[in-house]
């Protein structure tokens, strides 16, 4: 089941991923052929994912793992260090 934090955290990896990560992860192929994919991953996520090769799914799917993995690490560290604060 996913939370609100880690619902929030999906949305933060949309609005912050940025085209050149999407082509290092070779989820986007880079230069004009790709043009229209980042499109799709801005406009109309849902298409974008349904259109991807297995493959490339995967990848997807490993980038966003990877992010809200950091994300929720960082938020345990900062409560931690707010407890040694306070």
């Amino acid at each position: 089941m996913i939370t609100a934090t880690q619902l929030r955290d999906l949305a933060f990896f949309l609005s912050n991923t940025s085209r050149w990560e999407l082509e290092k992860a070779g989820i986007i192929t880079p230069g004009p052929s790709g043009d229209a994919a980042w499109k799709r991953f801005n406009n109309d996520f849902d298409v974008f994912v349904i259109k991807l090769s297995a493959e490339k799914l995967v990848a997807l799917a490993d980038m966003i793992s990877g992010y809200l993995q950091v994300s929720e690490y960082s938020r345990e560290q900062a409560e931690v260090a707010a407890r040694r604060v306070a």
